[in-house]
């Protein structure tokens, strides 16, 4: 949805909640060996401390085994589509409430939070600074409840695709795509995060606390800045929502870019429906055929929704 980025702050507001300059990457390649490296700091620290691990807290997000299939299994690619629209959607959402720099993001609040909180303390009123505290700490547990409802609409994703993967020949793409756009289980579980031989990510909230009051600009970075894993999933998610009915039914891409360049005339629309049939179902083809007829895509999918009900 947005372009995120940071750049440094390198400020101490003295209210227990410490953290350094931490300056903007320009490429991928850097910020995921600056991701690593620092990872491993943490992993030493962690390990010459003894802290508790991740696997030794309780998780506020349920692994695989209890992970909510809220949209089931499609019957229809009506069906389909509708699931994977409101999935998204909230899906987008989450992750944009945690990206640098979109409006409102959760680390720009508490970030004024603590200034406000900076400034009620040089004014020596008590009944001021305890009011700020309150509102410090609201925003700490913002973070924490945005990262635990971006982890939610995320496994609701990827529950859905792994239940409808024989719907369409996109799905198991979308899939793939998704958990590439998440770190490895290793450098999730330095800031309280993990994911599950499934795919599955959960929050230990302890660890996750933890790591924002210990090593807050490492968190905010990993999580919503350029690459973070907020930024990549929420573009992945605004990708699909954006892409015409056809791709998403599982239709090829660059055919569909060939086909679209000729006039549009029957003997056209008589050769995409052809090669449709190959790659989908009958019921499938039927729906990309009658999608073709607009410039429908995911987004304006509910526009329609009188008409797609009629798609079985």
């Amino acid at each position: 949805m947005a372009t995120s980025g940071i750049g440094g702050i390198g400020v101490d507001y003295n209210n227990g909640y410490n953290y350094s300059g931490y300056s903007s990457l320009n490429t991928y390649e850097s910020w995921v060996e600056n991701a690593n490296k620092q990872a491993e700091e943490l992993k030493n620290k962690v390990d010459s401390t003894g802290s508790t691990s991740s696997t030794g807290s309780t998780s506020s997000s349920s692994n695989s085994s209890s992970v909510t299939n809220k949209y089931g299994t499609a019957t229809s690619a009506s069906g389909y589509l509708r699931s994977y629209q409101m999935a998204l959607t909230d899906l987008e959402k989450s992750s944009s409430a945690l990206q640098l720099f979109e409006k409102d993001n959760v680390f720009d609040k508490y970030e004024k939070a603590l200034a406000k909180a900076e400034e009620a303390g040089k004014s020596g009123d008590s009944s001021k600074i305890d009011a700020a505290q309150e509102d410090v700490e609201k925003a700490f547990g913002d973070m924490v409840s945005a990262i635990n409802k971006f982890v939610g609409d995320y496994n609701t994703t990827v529950s859905f695709l792994k239940n409808n993967n024989g719907m369409t020949a996109t799905a198991a793409e979308d899939l793939a795509s998704f958990e590439r756009s998440t770190l490895t289980d290793k450098a999730l579980q330095t800031f309280g995060l993990s994911k599950d031989k499934d795919g599955y990510l959960s929050v230990d909230e302890k660890k996750l606390k933890e790591s924002l009051e210990e090593s807050y600009d490492f968190v905010k970075e990993t999580v919503g800045g350029q690459y973070g894993i907020a930024e990549r999933v929420g573009n992945k998610a605004t990708k699909i929502l954006d892409s015409p009915v056809d791709r998403i039914l599982g239709k090829d891409d660059s055919s569909s870019e060939e086909e679209t360049s000729k006039t549009n005339t029957s003997t056209s629309s008589s050769s995409k429906a052809s090669s449709n049939k190959a790659t989908m179902p009958d019921g499938l083809t039927s729906f990309a055929n009658f999608a073709r007829s607009g410039a429908y895509n995911l987004t304006n999918y509910y526009a329609v929704g009188m008409l797609l009900n009629t798609i079985g």
